[in-house]
């Protein structure tokens, strides 16, 4: 099967843009998407999400949250097809249309928790129904935008009623959360383990192990991670690669570029020297 888009439908003034893909997937690079709030369900094939740091297998009929703040990259199993639905919302639409009220998922939700509402979820409350009739009217040439819209709203507000609330976290999970919080508020800052270490009132030995045990990352590769994303989105937005350097939080050029060159195995000017 050659790689198909079954669908397609962007609209800006909408704020939305959705696709209906088959075929061969390709493992992301570990990235944020910044402003767009994703919604994922996987039909057909074999897909794992790495979020914050966790492994995430996702089954067919799974639906997959992916927060603007969450550090993520999908993991596919290339020798396979897959086919899935993707929609990717801009966060101003929740005020746009009125949406606010049951944003929970997006706006309340911490780090790289309850990013998955189960296929079992999905069909035991007709979720997918919604997700396969926003398909069909995106299938439309053109597309109505204005039943899209709609059924977008529907959609997102059967997921928020049925994403998985958090019950009372452990100390350790909940700690994590904190640190991950803390970061990021702060990813622009000097950021050092000494400095965080302080702001909880643990050890860096202890902060170190418990970090790498929830997360999978370094608490230096994480922020590594998160900085190299802002630098990008700088560059993109006019910024040239010292002072993206700069407001991302980097000290310098050169440890970004020993951040990025290390991370990737590639050179940073390579990747970026043409801009989208």
């Amino acid at each position: 099967m050659e790689n198909d888009f079954c669908a397609e439908c962007y609209s800006r003034p909408y704020g939305f843009s959705y696709i209906h893909y088959k075929g061969k997937g390709d493992n992301s690079s570990a990235h944020t998407d910044k402003d767009l709030f994703s919604v994922f369900m996987l039909i057909d094939g074999e897909v794992d999400y790495d979020i914050e740091g966790k492994r995430i297998h996702i089954s067919p009929n799974d639906i997959l949250l992916v927060g603007n703040n969450e550090l993520h990259r999908s993991i596919i199993n290339r020798r396979k097809n897959c086919e899935y639905l993707l929609l990717m919302i801009n966060l101003d639409f929740f005020i746009k249309n009125n949406c606010t009220g049951f944003s929970e998922m997006v706006f309340n939700r911490s780090l790289g928790d309850n990013n998955v509402i189960s296929a079992k979820t999905v069909a035991d409350y007709k979720i997918a129904d919604i997700f396969l009739r926003l398909d069909g009217y995106c299938k439309e040439k053109p597309p109505e935008l204005a039943v899209v819209n709609s059924v977008i709203i529907e959609l997102l507000y059967n997921l928020n009623k049925h994403v998985v609330k958090s019950g009372e976290a452990d100390y350790r999970q909940a700690k994590i959360n904190d640190i991950i919080s803390f970061i990021n508020d702060n990813i622009t800052e000097r950021l050092s383990l000494d400095d965080i270490a302080k702001q909880f009132f643990l050890t860096k030995q202890y902060l170190c192990k418990l970090f790498k045990k929830n997360t999978g990352y370094t608490i230096n590769k994480y922020i590594a991670y998160k900085r190299i994303v802002l630098v990008k989105e700088a560059y993109f937005n006019g910024c040239n690669l010292s002072q993206a350097c700069y407001k991302a939080g980097f000290n310098d050029y050169s440890s970004f570029y020993r951040a990025y060159s290390k991370i990737t195995d590639e050179s940073p000017r390579k990747n970026l020297s043409q801009k989208n």
